[in-house]
């Protein structure tokens, strides 16, 4: 629980200089020592950082937060990290990251729905930890439900089109195959990987260093010189193509339509044509699973800013243009592949876990904008494939972290999606992160 002593030092970041000088009048009334600051001076008790304020584009302000909060940790400090409610942003992500890299730091983020400088006033004074402090300073917080939810009878609909991203390979194709199996229709499957051709002269495998091996031979034969680089870029692009087959007709094994998109989801231009084109010769999306993702794991204090954009372009920047390609209205289903990073934080995963807040916060402003749609942002744990590999599997399981089977993963989302109670949003799937 958050705690300052009377006449404590606050410091106030000037990122919002409006919220600033007001923070600076209320916190002074109460008896604190309270001072704008350009950067913090790390010889405050507490520094408020009002960088999520602002209305910049969402990589620039996250990574404008980030860098504002390092300023600001000292040990035995408070580190108070604020953002707007009705903006899209992923800042409880990072405050619960935060604290689980920063053990001497108290780290909160607090969600301003009435006046910024009565919620923070209300949050010192009552200790409030993450969450929305409403206008009449009450916190709204969110917390994981302590029993499992039933599946329910999925009820026949008419088959729609759906657009799946990063949904041609790994958990997200499990989850699209699941999606034909039950639902039909005509699933669109959209990823950056190109549907590579396999070469006649090459045997058909799957393991990734056996057919290093098998183009190193051929190279050699042929009297090419190939770096390692090259061979493995040329093997990864053949076992993607593959698997890109192997989805599409697991696809159509279950008598749906598949189709998929060479596709950047964080190119605007390319998305808006992509979809134009597709719209144009096979109808209106009405479904969208957002399973896109990439991973660039550092700690806080040494991530960058390319590492943060590189994190933020699919998952973010992606959904933004593709829901600036749809119509939203007509879309009757929404998913959306959260982490539970977002939820519970992660070390070496900040930018990650913002970046995933920050479609939980989509999916509830979505739910909110457009009622008759189901909208559901899961909040995975880790799954037994996609970007789990055998290491990252023995971490979590020396952290007593269960790994969701692919099959029961696919059949949680796809009963969850279809029938489930729509009033849910946000669901986490799993078991929490250890807290070490």
């Amino acid at each position: 629980m958050l705690r300052l002593p009377p006449g404590a030092v606050i410091e106030i970041t000037n990122a919002d200089p409006s919220a600033a000088s007001a923070l600076e009048q209320v916190l002074s009334a109460q008896g604190f020592a309270a001072r704008i600051v350009a950067q913090p001076s790390h010889s405050a008790d507490a520094v408020v950082v009002t960088e999520g304020l602002r209305s910049d584009e969402p990589a620039a302000r996250h990574w404008a937060v980030l860098q504002a909060a390092k300023a600001a940790r000292r040990d035995d400090g408070v580190v108070v990290i604020l953002q707007r409610a009705g903006s899209l942003s992923g800042l409880e992500g990072l405050s619960r990251t935060l604290r689980k890299e920063w053990i001497s730091t108290q780290t909160v983020a607090w969600t301003v729905t009435g006046k910024v400088a009565d919620a923070v006033a209300a949050g010192i004074a009552r200790g409030y930890g993450d969450g929305a402090i409403s206008a009449d300073g009450t916190l709204l917080a969110a917390e994981p439900g302590a029993s499992l939810l039933p599946p329910n009878g999925v009820p026949d609909a008419d088959p729609g089109v759906w657009l799946v991203t990063g949904g041609a390979r790994g958990v997200t194709a499990a989850c699209a195959i699941e999606l034909a199996r039950v639902a039909g229709g005509r699933i669109w499957l959209a990823g950056r990987s190109a549907e590579t051709p396999w070469p006649d002269d090459l045997p058909s495998v799957s393991d990734l260093k056996a057919l290093r091996g098998l183009l190193v031979e051929r190279a050699r034969e042929a009297g090419e010189r190939v770096t390692p680089a090259a061979i493995d870029q040329t093997a990864r692009g053949l076992l993607a193509g593959a698997e890109i087959r192997e989805t599409l007709a697991a696809i159509r094994e279950t008598g749906a339509d598949a189709q998929y998109i060479a596709l950047d989801a964080g190119n605007a231009t390319a998305v808006s044509e992509a979809l134009d084109q597709a719209q144009k010769k096979y109808g209106k999306i009405t479904g969208l699973v957002h399973g896109a993702g990439v991973l660039a794991d550092r700690l806080a204090n040494d991530k960058t800013e390319a590492e943060l954009r590189r994190v933020f372009a699919p998952k973010v920047d992606g959904l933004m243009n593709i829901l600036a390609t749809l119509d939203p209205a007509k879309l009757s289903h929404i998913a959306f592949f959260s982490s539970a990073a977002a939820f519970f934080g992660n070390k070496g995963q900040s930018d990650y876990a913002m970046a995933n807040a920050l479609l939980a916060s989509a999916g509830r402003s979505l739910a909110q904008s457009y009622p008759s749609a189901r909208v559901k942002v899961f909040h995975w744990g880790p799954w037994a494939g996609g970007m789990v590999d055998g290491a990252l599997a023995s971490h979590f399981e020396t952290q007593g972290i269960p790994l969701i089977p692919i099959r029961e993963g696919a059949r949680i989302f796809a009963n969850e999606l279809l029938a489930g109670d729509k009033s849910q949003i946000e669901l986490v799937v799993g078991k929490s992160w250890a807290t070490a």
